[in-house]
């Protein structure tokens, strides 16, 4: 059974890797305003951090603490490189993992949390439900990290869980990972051929 600290596990990794494809860039690319909810990568990067950071030390922890200013008004004071933002994500992941260790039980899960909505409404919930809502967070702005590097034609790092968990990255999938019968099907079901991805215009 997939649990919500699991989903965690796997949000961690895409971070990560999505971080590091972004980072590629440099960092005049890297915090360029693209647009989006917050502004750039490092934004959005920073972002999250911080969500993660107000979730599992405050919320997961049934302390219905305001928001932190940061999570919405990024520091222009810090994380001046793209080696301190790393440093950063990689103190929250550590923060949150070793929670994760404690907190990877039915019982655990189940416990009481917070979610503080619009700032001024504590809501009551259980701590499952609580990471459930930080990776959905992750999820959200790493698709919009995703699209900005469709934009740039950078190819972004792959999403899929099944490619991840069940594959873990191997492909085309061994035939241990097939039905019965897969062959056949294959031939019943051929694959339409692929559409090129539009380019955009120089």
């Amino acid at each position: 059974m997939v649990s919500t600290i699991d989903l965690m596990d796997f949000v961690h990794e895409l971070r990560c890797d999505f971080f590091e494809r972004a980072a590629k860039l440099g960092w005049k690319a890297f915090t360029k305003d693209r647009g989006v909810s917050m502004h750039s990568f490092r934004d959005i990067f920073l972002h999250l951090a911080y969500v993660e950071e107000q979730h599992v030390t405050e919320f997961c922890e049934n302390r219905a603490t305001p928001w932190m200013y940061e999570v919405m008004n990024i520091p222009r004071d810090r994380y001046l490189s793209i080696a301190e933002v790393r440093k950063r994500l990689k103190e929250v992941e550590a923060m949150g993992n070793a929670r994760f260790k404690k907190w990877n039980t039915p019982k655990e899960l189940s416990k009481p949390a917070v979610w503080v909505a619009s700032r001024k409404y504590p809501l009551r919930l259980t701590r499952d439900a609580a990471l459930a809502q930080c990776l959905t967070e992750h999820l959200l702005h790493l698709g919009e990290v995703e699209a900005m590097l469709w934009q740039m034609d950078v190819e972004p790092p792959n999403t899929f869980w099944i490619f991840r968990r069940v594959l873990h990255g191997r492909w085309p999938p061994p035939r241990a990972a097939l039905i019965s019968g897969a062959r056949e099907w294959a031939r019943r079901h051929p694959v339409e051929p692929k559409r090129p991805r539009r380019r955009k215009a120089k």
